[in-house]
């Protein structure tokens, strides 16, 4: 996506050990996250807080919980140049325990789930789930293509079994091929 856009900077939330971050190719590269990896030690609410720069691409993987994956599309959005992307990591759980709150085994990946249906319900956004690596959600700032509309539940409350029987709904989920036809 960044070589095929010309994208010339990057901010990753959630670094951890460098695993993504070391291979991306951009002229401005800023990591952020509060122990391990990047460039910057502090949490997102943080660096939000005093951030002036905006970027191409900002890559979400820092903690997998619904309300501060949402406080992190929310921030980020507001330092997204135009035509860029948010993508975000882990989207979908394979089971319950996998989305559980509190983290209760290795592979997890919380109820970022929920930010997305939360974020599906935006017309100024468009919202799609690609089928990789656990699900990497993205967020282009445009009109949403396929608003989700019939859910009166608000995101927070939504159960496992919710997303379990309705998740190829409720997370417009796409194919790579799709969503490079897309963006």
């Amino acid at each position: 996506i960044i070589n095929s856009k010309s994208y010339k900077s990057y901010l990753e939330i959630g670094c951890f050990d460098n695993e993504l971050f070391n291979y991306v190719k951009c002229n401005k590269k800023v990591g952020v996250d509060p122990y391990t990896g990047g460039t910057i030690r502090k949490t997102s609410d943080k660096f939000f807080e005093t951030n002036n720069d905006k970027f191409d691409c900002i890559f979400i993987d820092g903690l997998h919980t619904y309300s501060q994956v949402k406080k992190d599309i929310d921030n980020s959005l507001k330092f997204l140049n135009t035509n860029g992307i948010i993508l975000l990591h882990d989207c979908l759980p394979n089971n319950y325990y996998e989305q559980a709150i509190p983290r209760c085994q290795w592979t997890w990946n919380g109820d970022v789930w929920k930010a997305i249906v939360e974020s599906r319900k935006s017309k100024d956004i468009d919202v799609y789930t690609c089928y990789a690596d656990y699900g990497i959600g993205v967020i282009i700032k445009r009109p949403n293509r396929n608003l989700l509309v019939n859910l009166n539940k608000d995101s927070s409350s939504l159960k496992f079994h919710d997303y379990f029987h309705n998740h190829k709904n409720l997370m417009n989920i796409i194919e790579y091929e799709k969503l490079i036809e897309i963006i």
